[in-house]
């Protein structure tokens, strides 16, 4: 098929069709080009879910296993950050944090490269964030938070934030 090239701008006011295979440059489509009235679909977008666990301040951060995501499409896990409200302190009290993946073919294994630790001396609000070697998701996949704690002297931990984020494509 021959093909035409112009090196000028165009304006046009009035409506175009388009018949056969189009293809756009990458970012040519914005905000700004989406209607309000009009919007695209959602079957049509990445999902970005930011999942959040929670132990409370005021209280020992204690072990769990926690189920915190079911994916409900294929996805990609972005990023997993812990912070401690008030760190271990005063001894060799430290907790881990781990995420496991699950589904109904595996048990439940760990999808970082080793589980976050969170030692006695390490700053309050101090994030750490993990090293993931699984990124995949399937659909029917279950994210899983471990809480492991340990030591005997000192304060534990207070107040636990885990935060799991997850793009998902559509279904």
């Amino acid at each position: 098929m021959p093909q035409n090239t112009v090196s000028s701008d165009f304006v046009w006011t009035g409506e175009h069709t388009f018949s056969g295979t189009h293809n756009l440059p990458s970012s040519c489509v914005s905000d700004t080009q989406c209607s309000t009235s009009n919007p695209i679909d959602t079957d049509k977008q990445k999902h970005r879910h930011s999942i959040q666990y929670y132990q409370a301040d005021g209280t020992d951060i204690a072990a769990a296993t926690v189920p915190i995501f079911i994916a409900r499409a294929a996805g990609t896990i972005i990023d997993v950050e812990v912070v401690c409200v008030d760190a271990p302190s005063g001894g060799d009290k430290t907790f881990t944090v781990d995420i496991q993946k699950a589904d109904v073919a595996a048990a439940a294994a760990s999808v970082l490269s080793s589980a976050i630790t969170y030692p006695a001396g390490t700053t309050d609000y101090t994030v750490q964030t993990g090293t993931i070697t699984t990124t995949t998701l399937d659909d029917g996949d279950t994210l899983l938070v471990v809480v492991a704690v340990s030591g005997s002297t000192g304060n534990q931990g207070q107040g636990l934030i885990v935060t799991v984020t997850v793009d998902q494509s559509p279904s």
